[in-house]
């Protein structure tokens, strides 16, 4: 009688257990889904009179032959084309943002090459003038790599937002 106690106590434990671990992969799964989610849907500014949403372009790479951006708005397919290619990796979060170019255009900041992690973060998309739209970013930069990057940024917006666009670095 005490081994069946036994047996069926460790049997209990033992499935009383891996509940709780699916239970995490559930709650895991749901937090990276929600991250995932998060990403694809537009930034909006502080409620500001003048802000302007966007959304980050994820899974993009600079080519290789590109070492700086003439125009930082980026208008068509093949202007974005020629400068960036798609990172695709495994899973949901690992295709490219999607850009509808007859809808969106593409604000691009690449900076040179480099040794130093580095990220290059939105600040901010605004309104300045009747045709000015300011970009403001913020490059971090880490420690030192056994590699070189080309450290890149690009956003995506809305058409019926026009403008010259002005790219400057927040200080």
């Amino acid at each position: 009688m005490n081994k069946l106690f036994l047996i069926l106590a460790v049997v209990f434990a033992f499935a009383s257990c891996q509940s709780k671990k699916s239970e995490s992969k559930e709650n895991s799964k749901t937090e990276n889904n929600n991250s995932a989610t998060v990403a694809e849907k537009p930034i909006k500014e502080k409620e500001e009179k003048h802000s302007i949403p966007f959304t980050i372009a994820q899974n993009y790479f600079v080519k290789n032959d590109v070492d700086k951006l003439k125009y930082p708005k980026l208008k068509s397919e093949e202007e974005f084309d020629k400068i960036f290619g798609s990172a695709t990796t495994m899973g949901k979060e690992g295709k490219p943002t999607k850009i509808d170019f007859d809808k969106q255009f593409v604000i691009a900041v690449v900076l040179p090459e480099t040794k130093y992690s580095t990220t290059i973060e939105p600040v901010s998309l605004k309104k300045k003038d009747v045709d000015e739209l300011v970009f403001t970013y913020k490059v971090d930069t880490g420690e030192k790599q056994s590699y070189t990057i080309k450290p890149s940024l690009a956003i995506i917006v809305d058409k019926s937002h026009h403008g010259i666009v002005v790219v400057k670095e927040a200080k």
